[in-house]
């Protein structure tokens, strides 16, 4: 597995050890994927084009991606630009898009999840890329929201939430993740994009607090995009 682009582009990391727990998501996936967030204006610019803007989030996370899709920018608003763009990986096995978040110039990521093996090999990625300094790794179950207690409420810039196929292909797990995104909404800034991948199949139901999803699958998988609702 390697890193696509940013300052890591090409860098080599450590996969899972099988897909029996974590199913990868491949190079051509992950591209078009942060090909869309970056479309959005969900991604940081890299450290020498940084502005004091940040792009503001209309109420609907389907008219982003279409105005997005036509070439048409979205509006701008002005943000605190000090403030750290702050990524979260859950489920994030061997960290495949929270690396490649810090990669692409995101200030820090936490990472989540709870198979030994997965973090093991998480923790030796993060020291062999030099990223330790910029991440947290969450060793607990992701779907039990305890761990959430450790940030900060809206501090969340992007959210993946990458659980494994077999959550999402069950009714009790499909709700313990509407559940859990009931509470990242509590972390999350305005305007805060989430990604949830599932198999091809599925079709997510709706959160408290987040708009969407607008989805798109890539033969066996759907991403499904969703953006934190801004207060009225």
């Amino acid at each position: 597995m390697r890193i696509i682009a940013g300052t890591h582009r090409g860098r080599r990391y450590l996969p899972p050890k099988d897909e029996k727990t974590t199913r990868p998501i491949t190079d051509r996936v992950k591209q078009s994927l942060y090909d869309r967030l970056w479309s959005m204006g969900a991604l940081p610019e890299p450290p020498a084009e940084k502005a004091s803007f940040r792009p503001a989030t209309p109420p609907g996370v389907a008219s982003d991606i279409q105005q997005a899709d036509a070439g048409n920018p979205i509006p701008d608003e002005p943000v605190d630009s000090s403030a750290p763009f702050e990524v979260l990986d859950i489920f994030s096995g061997t960290g495949s898009l929270g690396l490649e978040a810090l990669s692409r110039w995101a200030d820090r990521c936490t990472f989540v999840d709870m198979d030994r093996d997965a973090v093991g090999r998480l923790e030796q990625n993060l020291s062999d890329l030099d990223l330790g300094d910029r991440a947290r790794v969450v060793k607990a179950s992701a779907l039990n929201p305890v761990w959430l207690a450790q940030l900060k409420a809206g501090s969340i810039a992007l959210i993946f939430l990458d659980p494994p196929y077999a959550i999402s292909q069950d009714e009790q797990g499909r709700k313990d993740l509407v559940a859990l995104m009931g509470e990242l909404h509590r972390v999350a800034e305005p305007g805060c994009f989430l990604t949830l991948r599932t198999a091809s199949e599925i079709t997510p139901d709706p959160a408290e607090g987040w708009d969407g999803p607008m989805s798109h699958t890539y033969g066996s998988m759907t991403l499904h995009f969703f953006t934190n609702q801004t207060p009225a």
